[in-house]
């Protein structure tokens, strides 16, 4: 413990007041995060109700907080693993730099490793920053941008099973189709109720009007897509006219089609912006005019921490025939450190010479997909030979989709 910080304690703060005095401290160190119980205190309570957060004090006064939310996490394969949502990161302005939010985030996956999550997970502020604790990027997103008066228009075909719905009274609804998706993507979140609850309320504050459709027979819908109009200083005479997608779910193929073939079909719009799409969309080939679909903003979206190693390499699958021995340091989490023998039976724990030695971070993103040993190996990320680099990339190879999870908290 540094001199700065010889009087630093660590305390639970999953009460009611400690929830609201963790939030503020979390917006004071971001500064451009709102005050939601200003607009509403029974919002701030339901989105902070269930959070998990932890203090640090000094002097007995909180100077940094980390918070988490209890849910789960598809892996390869579609089998789903406990996940703890990490997010409210923050350290008072005057206490920066001194260690606060070190200590904070290795308590926080102590704990939850503890509590018996597999992994934790969260949405990056600044990349450099949690490498450092394990963190690895599983899932990579980019921003997609539909200019509607240069071609991006679809042929109508009059889907009879979209229909529109209420977007603010609908949340229930959207709920149950988010969850009985039967084949989601590598990187899907169980959106837990606090991240409804921050929906119900921007959609309830938003200065712009929301809509929602829904595809699919009453009981028995299969997606849904949540957007709002961008706010425009005359919306009837703007050469703009603009919305913005804030959730879209599609269990297959023909129920994405359909709601994209609908939004894009709203003769008003002059353009459709989707912020967070996985890298390996096919927008641009559903258009008459692949040249209308404007791709930007490729980010890391997810940002993996294997707590529990055993469970996390085994609730994925693997190919057939791939076998690798690796050597694991886990600084954090000692439990996790050894020689791990991977096949396609899964992973075990191993008294054999290991080929290479992974990283915390690096096994999280190959795990996920998300990076190729090759390329790890080509960053210096991994130092093993082109045997053991080919021998990774068998066993860790993702078919199919990309990983991406599409929302943020």
């Amino acid at each position: 413990m540094t001199d700065q910080l010889l009087k630093f304690e660590v305390r639970s703060l999953a009460h009611t007041e400690g929830r609201r005095e963790a939030f503020a401290k979390f917006r004071q160190s971001m500064l451009g995060i709102g005050d939601i119980g200003r607009a509403s205190t029974e919002a701030e309570h339901a989105y902070l109700e269930g959070g998990s957060p932890i203090g640090g004090f000094v002097d007995d006064e909180l100077q940094g907080v980390v918070n988490g939310y209890g849910s789960s996490v598809v892996l390869p394969g579609g089998n789903r693993v406990s996940h703890l949502g990490v997010t409210h990161v923050g350290v008072s302005p005057t206490h920066a730099r001194r260690g606060i939010a070190r200590r904070l985030l290795t308590e926080q996956l102590r704990q939850a490793r503890a509590s018996g999550f597999v992994v934790a997970g969260l949405r990056a502020s600044d990349a450099r920053i949690y490498g450092r604790y394990g963190y690895g990027i599983a899932s990579w997103s980019v921003r997609q941008e539909i200019d509607l008066t240069n071609g991006g228009r679809l042929n109508p075909v009059h889907r009879g099973d979209v229909r529109r719905v209420d977007a603010l009274e609908n949340f229930e609804l959207f709920k149950r189709i988010a969850n009985s998706s039967p084949v989601p993507r590598a990187a899907t979140l169980t959106r837990w109720d606090a991240w409804w609850e921050i929906q119900k309320f921007r959609t309830t504050q938003g200065s712009t009007p929301h809509h929602a459709v829904v595809i699919g027979a009453e009981g028995a819908e299969r997606g849904y897509l949540r957007f709002h109009v961008q706010p425009s200083e005359n919306w009837f005479t703007s050469a703009q006219r603009t919305v913005i997608v804030d959730d879209l779910v599609a269990h297959d193929d023909v129920a994405w089609r359909g709601l994209m073939e609908h939004l894009l079909s709203q003769d008003i719009l002059h353009k459709v912006i989707l912020p967070s799409r996985p890298i390996d969309d096919p927008l641009q080939l559903l258009i008459d005019n692949p040249r209308a679909v404007q791709i930007s903003e490729l980010r890391d979206e997810s940002w993996i921490r294997p707590l529990d190693l055993e469970k996390f390499l085994n609730g994925r699958t693997y190919g057939r025939d791939s076998r690798v021995v690796f050597q694991i340091t886990d600084p954090i989490l000692p439990d996790n450190t050894g020689v791990w023998s991977l096949s396609g039976k899964g992973a075990v724990r191993s008294e054999e010479r290991p080929a290479l030695e992974l990283s915390i971070q690096a096994i999280a993103e190959l795990v996920f997909g998300a990076q190729s040993a090759a390329a790890l190996a080509a960053a210096g990320r991994i130092d093993a030979d082109r045997l053991g680099i080919g021998a990774l990339d068998e066993a860790f190879g993702v078919p199919g989709t990309r990983p991406h999870s599409g929302i943020s908290f």
